[in-house]
């Protein structure tokens, strides 16, 4: 992939409801692709957990972090991209409020860097802590792609400026629950269909069904921090009785065989069952985002 040598502390100022409304930008052109024609390279000293649930991007090692890099286009069709590309799709309404943005598809460059070795903040991440406000803690996941999910796919928090709701978002979602910022910025907040056809291209699983799928895995933030959704990495169940206010916890992340990450901190979004917190985390677990 070319030219990403843009890191992920760029902050970046959005339409709908994360930011100021400001003139938007022209699409990015081409022609179709998905996962099976993406483009993707790993390094041999890469974590197997990336290799085996990632695609569509370019992940290496260097200096104690694993570096994710990717241009953010989402492998698969939408309304937000120029009506030039191969994976447009004209635009219909999901039910009653939604509606398209007036933004399109930029191609972008991520580098996310995420430590080997993560060290706790050791807070409590409690309900005045995540309490959907930008600003109001020194732990908030900072604006704009501060994580990558399965796919490539740019993750942001769950945060709106006030006196926007992150809630009033969903409504201009695509079929995936993605949509661009007023650069092109194209990204997600919660679940989407995308990681999961990523682990059914990989065979591992063969429901793609959001909240029903045999394991959901969705990506990984910039401080280590993995986003799974109603299920653990192994398709279990998860024990609610430890979560904290954003449906966090800590423990092994194994798929049943190997250990993956010992005593882990990871969220679970799971609107439908875990309905207290229904979004990407809101505040870092761990102690940097470089």
């Amino acid at each position: 992939m070319k030219g990403k040598r843009i890191f992920i502390m760029v902050v970046v100022l959005f339409l709908g409801g994360c930011g100021p409304k400001e003139e938007s930008v022209n699409g990015v052109e081409g022609e179709a692709f998905g996962l099976d024609n993406c483009d993707e390279s790993f390094t041999s000293d890469v974590s197997d957990f990336y290799t085996t649930y990632f695609s569509c991007v370019d992940i290496s090692v260097s200096n104690l972090s694993t570096i994710i890099e990717s241009n953010n286009l989402p492998p698969y069709d939408s309304w937000y991209y120029n009506e030039n590309h191969g994976n447009y799709i004209d635009f219909v309404s999901q039910g009653n409020g939604y509606y398209r943005n007036p933004n399109e598809i930029v191609s972008q460059s991520i580098n996310v860097k995420i430590p080997l070795n993560p060290v706790p903040r050791g807070i409590d991440i409690n309900s005045s802590l995540v309490d959907g406000i930008v600003g109001t803690s020194n732990y908030e996941y900072g604006m704009g792609a501060v994580g990558v999910a399965l796919n490539g796919v740019a993750l942001f928090n769950p945060l709106a400026a006030p006196p926007d709701n992150i809630e009033d978002e969903v409504f201009s979602f695509d079929y995936y629950s993605g949509h661009p910022t007023n650069t092109g910025f194209y990204h997600y907040h919660t679940t989407s269909l995308g990681p999961l056809e990523v682990l059914k291209n990989k065979s591992i699983i063969e429901n793609v069904i959001i909240g029903s799928a045999e394991i959901e895995l969705y990506g990984i933030m910039c401080d280590g921090t993995i986003i799974l959704g109603c299920t653990e990495l192994d398709g279990s169940a998860p024990n609610i009785n430890d979560f904290d206010a954003q449906n966090g916890h800590v423990h092994d992340v194994s798929d049943g065989e190997d250990v993956f990450f010992n005593n882990h901190y990871h969220t679970h979004i799971c609107t439908d069952t875990f309905s207290g917190h229904r979004f990407t985390p809101e505040i870092q677990y761990y102690s940097s985002c470089e």
